[in-house]
């Protein structure tokens, strides 16, 4: 998993630049017109969020090198000005005092989201390599819904990251009900019937209920105090 934590630095630094961008002291510092602050703000901003749906989507159990580049490609696509830009956005990063204030958590937090959907793929993965899965219907439903719900988790945490500078209190806390928001209690439900359908195809198969259910009720200890 040390590629998803890479992919995660990738999507903080973004994060963090944007942020900067917002700093009328780096800019001034800097001698970046407003005009051009507001452009490279958009652009990363659109960068930020089809490098996560690059990584939610992909169809690979594991983030590797070839997926990896696969979403920094995805988000350059976006942002061709900031690319031309790229020491000058640096420079300000650097530049400003507690750029990176609230990053730590934030990487932490959409680690565990990118996790998740990465095990939810390879727990899938195993069930219909043992034939099983042709035979629950229902089931694949539920698959195909939490897959969807925790991607759209990542994009909601990522774009209420961007709105709000991870210096500011109470940042964590509204970027973590957007993304808890979008799972809810059905995609808690889903994980749950995933891992009983599991568990009753090979006891010895627990990748979604350890890769998945646990870590998804974990989340909503964490998060939501239940």
């Amino acid at each position: 998993m040390d590629l998803l934590r890479t992919a995660v630095v990738d999507i903080t630094t973004l994060v963090s630049t944007c942020h900067v961008l917002m700093s009328d002291q780096v800019a001034d510092g800097l001698a970046i017109k407003p005009k051009l602050r507001n452009r490279l703000r958009r652009e990363i901003k659109r960068g930020t969020v089809a490098y996560i749906d690059t990584l939610a989507r992909a169809r690979r159990g594991v983030v590797d090198a070839a997926l990896l580049a696969v979403c920094r490609v995805a988000a350059e696509k976006h942002m061709a000005r900031a690319l031309r830009h790229q020491d000058l956005l640096s420079r300000a990063l650097s530049s400003q005092p507690g750029a990176l204030k609230g990053v730590a958590a934030a990487r932490q937090d959409l680690w565990r989201l990118a996790h998740m959907a990465i095990y939810l793929r390879l727990g899938v993965a195993a069930l219909r390599d043992s034939g099983a899965w042709a035979e629950v219907k229902p089931e694949q439903k539920s698959a195909t819904s939490l897959r969807r719900r925790l991607r759209k988790a990542l994009v909601a945490y990522a774009r209420m990251t961007l709105r709000v500078d991870g210096a500011e209190p109470g940042a964590l806390v509204v970027a973590r009900e957007a993304a808890w928001a979008e799972i809810g209690k059905r995609g808690a439900a889903d994980a749950r019937r995933l891992a009983d359908i599991e568990a009753g195809v090979d006891p010895t198969h627990t990748v979604i209920q350890v890769g998945v259910t646990k870590p998804l009720r974990d989340l909503a200890l964490d998060w939501r105090g239940h």
